[in-house]
């Protein structure tokens, strides 16, 4: 660029999220997110958000579109656009200030989380079969059980699980992640800011991941460091996934 340029036009890479609203009215849809979403500023602050509504159940329902932009920008999201619905939803969109988007733009966007389900009946089970579904903690946690779909552990330090953390799990942790077994649900350490925070686990075939903020999805990692044991540091900004052998359980 030299002195007589006016602008300058730039593009850089932006993950987008999705919100893919499947039922319910405005007051259950805020209600789920807020659960799902827990403390403000979290892991998708500042992160770009169409709302997709191609999947709508009930196309006629109607919804609040300031209400759920307004409290997606509680949580640091920047809805800008909306897919799907029928005209009265994308008149309604547009006075909330979104546009809409085409369904190429919609399909590259990344899946980062289970769907939300309605709750179901609590299943019975002993004492000893019971793990929290969320466990909140000042320091260190170590968990000797396998974390379940569904289950989410939180600490604020360090945390260590000593079995598989399955699909549509979720550990996060203030500090480092060790998992002694599969990861196969959603790891995320450091919370926003700890940049020297890690995750290692046993056999990494995860959801998602992410260290400080910065996130990988399943799809976004190498196919070669699928099923290793690995560790996953912040390096320059971006995760790096280090290979450290194979897991090879005993049989019993």
């Amino acid at each position: 660029m030299n002195s007589n340029s006016i602008f300058e036009l730039k593009a850089r890479s932006h993950k987008v999220l999705s919100l893919r609203i499947l039922k319910g009215d405005t007051t259950t849809i805020l209600t789920h997110l807020r659960n799902h979403l827990g403390e403000p500023g979290g892991l998708f602050k500042d992160s770009l958000l169409v709302i997709d509504l191609s999947s709508l159940e009930t196309p006629r329902n109607a919804i609040n579109f300031e209400a759920l932009c307004g409290m997606l920008r509680e949580y640091g999201l920047i809805p800008f656009g909306i897919h799907g619905g029928n005209p009265k939803h994308v008149q309604d969109a547009a006075e909330a200030g979104l546009q809409p988007v085409p369904e190429a733009f919609v399909s590259s966007t990344q899946s980062v989380a289970p769907a939300q389900t309605e709750p179901q009946p609590p299943v019975a089970s002993t004492p000893a079969q019971d793990i929290p579904q969320e466990v909140a903690d000042s320091g260190n946690k170590t968990v000797a059980k396998t974390v379940h779909s569904g289950q989410r552990i939180v600490a604020a330090g360090d945390l260590t699980i000593l079995a598989a953390v399955n699909s549509g799990a979720e550990v996060i942790a203030g500090g480092s992640i060790h998992i002694y077994g599969a990861l196969r649900g959603r790891a995320l350490a450091g919370g926003t800011d700890n940049t020297e925070a890690s995750i290692f686990c046993l056999d990494l075939e995860p959801e998602l991941i992410a260290v400080a903020g910065e996130y990988l999805v399943n799809d976004e990692i190498n196919p070669e460091v699928f099923g290793a044991t690995a560790s996953i540091t912040l390096e320059g900004g971006e995760l790096n996934i280090t290979r450290l052998g194979e897991f090879s359980p005993v049989q019993g």
